[in-house]
């Protein structure tokens, strides 16, 4: 039976970004069980679920993308805050982001979300993002 670990869930409709930063994590050596979602309603459901698994107290890390069909980043956002507090518990969503269309949007964001990063992500700002909301799941 594999040790429990915290959870990274990334969160974009593209694959290639996807696969990329999977590869990276691995290549890290990051701990963690890493789940993705194309679009930000597959995310809710993923984070709800996770809310109900003996891994939340591990802590979960949402890397989203904002501009994605059916459930966009934002909206991902705005219900994700609506979750009961114990859910959100720590949790960490950073939003990486490529800039934002108005002032108005940015602020949205920045209320909502953890923390914004801004596109391109490179391996050695996901191993910062890792490390400073998932310490434990970074090798010693």
């Amino acid at each position: 039976m594999a040790a429990a670990s915290p959870t990274i869930l990334l969160v974009d409709d593209d694959e290639p970004t996807r696969r990329i930063l999977r590869r990276w994590l691995t290549h890290l050596g990051v701990r963690a069980h890493v789940v993705e979602a194309p679009d930000g309603q597959q995310a809710l459901a993923l984070v709800e679920a996770h809310c109900h698994s003996p891994e939340h107290s591990l802590g979960l890390l949402v890397i989203l993308d904002l501009n994605m069909p059916i459930m966009d980043g934002l909206e991902f956002l705005e219900h994700h805050v609506q979750l009961p507090p114990g859910c959100r518990a720590g949790t960490a969503v950073i939003v990486l982001s490529g800039g934002m269309p108005d002032a108005v949007y940015h602020v949205r964001v920045r209320a909502l979300a953890t923390d914004i990063q801004l596109k391109p992500l490179d391996i050695h700002g996901l191993a910062a993002l890792v490390r400073q909301h998932l310490p434990t799941a970074l090798p010693s």
